[in-house]
């Protein structure tokens, strides 16, 4: 009996003393396996981790059949002149301004400068023309204005809208651009020599007789309409050509970035173009002076002027086409109509 207590005994010490301490201890087994570093056996052993190496070499990441795939598209690449892998492309810049930016910038710099040219011209000849003819003068000013600007504008406006859903958009710059410079053209060379024999001064003289000096301002819209018109005309190149085939043509190749950094220079653009128009005028204005009696001062210098704006507009649709032909414009998300 006293062997078997010795050997089997229930007060005997157990052969794994760390085993008995937990038994006895639980809660310190608890705060051992909460904040332990490392986690324990099933015998209460730290267990380690350790990373297997890989199995199959991959040089720089990559296997072999990857790697001479890149290898050959970046000599493919290469012999196409397009940039390698990882490689950014360098564009050319002049004065820290990419060629591809200036190739757009100049242009409308130019295009802007040929149209307020023009426009400074026609607004200084507009007035003059029609407050100094025969039969006319200031008052006739507030009814072209209200009774035959207007309405032309409006009807132009309606007529631009339904040619935008029709024609492309070169078309449609063309179709309004081309009828003023034809205008302006014939205005000097034929209308203003011809004016004595389509302006109807008999009919208005009639008719002013009748219904009084009251009606002296329309009257003298039917009687010089031709000077009435080219007032128009002008007008409406300010309106039309400025502000709607400009800046619309200007919006649609120049980026955001580029438009908050070139679109001021077009003011400063504006006021070099408006020096040289003032000089224009004031040189044909003297070379009346010193013409002969007998002579049309007004038609020589009307032809001249006339044939500046022509030309003028010519160098507008040259630029238009040279920047829609050889420059890269950004491409735009197409909307539903």
């Amino acid at each position: 009996m006293e062997a078997v207590l010795k050997t089997r005994g229930l007060l005997s010490l157990p052969p794994n003393p760390t085993r008995a301490r937990s038994l006895l201890n639980p809660s310190q087994g608890l705060k051992q396996r909460l904040f332990a570093s490392k986690p324990l056996g099933l015998n209460g052993l730290s267990v380690s981790y350790k990373r297997v190496p890989s199995v199959v070499a991959k040089p720089n990441g990559l296997f072999p059949e990857q790697k001479s795939f890149i290898c050959k598209a970046e000599a493919a690449a290469a012999g196409d002149g397009q940039p390698l892998i990882g490689e950014t492309e360098k564009k050319p810049k002049f004065l820290g301004i990419e060629l591809v930016t200036l190739k757009k910038i100049i242009p409308l710099g130019l295009m802007f400068f040929c149209i307020l040219f023009n426009y400074t011209i026609l607004r200084d000849t507009k007035d003059v023309l029609v407050v100094t003819a025969k039969g006319s003068s200031a008052e006739i000013i507030p009814f072209l204005k209200t009774w035959v600007n207007l309405p032309m504008a409006v009807g132009f406006m309606l007529l631009y809208t339904k040619l935008a859903n029709v024609l492309s958009k070169k078309a449609l710059f063309y179709t309004v651009i081309v009828p003023f410079i034809i205008f302006f053209g014939a205005f000097g060379f034929l209308l203003y020599p011809l004016s004595n024999y389509i302006h109807p001064e008999a009919l208005a003289d009639k008719l002013l007789a009748v219904l009084g000096p009251r009606f002296l301002g329309p009257l003298a819209i039917l009687r010089i309409w031709s000077f009435c018109l080219f007032y128009v005309m002008a007008e409406l190149w300010g309106s039309v050509v400025i502000s709607v085939l400009f800046w619309g043509f200007a919006n649609q190749i120049t980026t955001v970035d580029e438009a908050k950094r070139f679109y001021p220079l077009f003011g400063l653009g504006a006021n070099v173009a408006l020096i040289f128009s003032g000089r224009t005028v004031k040189y044909f204005s003297n070379l009346r002076k010193n013409l002969g009696p007998g002579v049309d001062g007004w038609a020589i210098s009307l032809r001249g002027m006339m044939s500046i704006v022509v030309l003028m507009g010519a160098v507008i649709c040259f630029l238009y086409w040279w920047v829609n032909t050889f420059v890269p414009l950004p491409t735009r998300s197409r909307k539903k109509k």
